[in-house]
């Protein structure tokens, strides 16, 4: 907001429409793709299609996404929630190790990778977990081939994977 009061209008000059990401100045979907592709941070632009478009049902698929959002209430979010309760958030449910954030409890438990393990031998791939489930979300994994057939088996083991989680 503070960015706003700096901007000064002109009373003499007219309005005019101006779009700097294509060389018209024309709003398109197409210029909007590609400077959002060319975005540094791919989190803000999470694949709403492979979890919505995919066939799980939709508790599977509105989980999937709460996860993705970071909105699941593990210890850790629940400590800064409600800090005068006694929580440890250095228990993970699963391992009963580590801290149990999402990236923890989806991607980085023990419990949880070898699932994942077992997922990726399953398709006949090596699998390293990535740094966050976002980043899991945005990889373009071919695990189970290129047909509609493939994608489509890939999508309901990874989401359901999740939901077994």
């Amino acid at each position: 907001m503070s960015s706003l009061n700096s901007v000064r209008f002109s009373p003499s000059l007219a309005d005019s429409r101006a779009w700097s990401l294509s060389s018209s100045g024309l709003f398109s979907v197409k210029s909007f793709f590609l400077a959002s592709s060319k975005v540094s941070n791919p989190v803000l632009f999470l694949p709403a299609k492979f979890l919505w478009s995919s066939k799980v049902p939709s508790k599977v698929k509105a989980l999937a996404w709460i996860v993705a959002h970071g909105k699941v209430n593990t210890n850790d979010k629940l400590q800064l929630i409600r800090p005068y309760k006694s929580l440890c958030p250095q228990w993970c449910i699963l391992c009963k190790g580590n801290g149990e954030s999402i990236d923890h409890l989806f991607l980085h438990c023990p419990v949880t990778i070898g699932l994942w393990n077992k997922l990726f031998k399953l398709a006949g791939l090596d699998w390293v977990p990535p740094r966050s489930f976002e980043d899991m979300l945005v990889i373009a994994f071919k695990g189970l081939g290129n047909s509609l057939r493939g994608k489509t088996l890939w999508q309901v083991a990874c989401l359901t994977l999740v939901w077994i989680v």
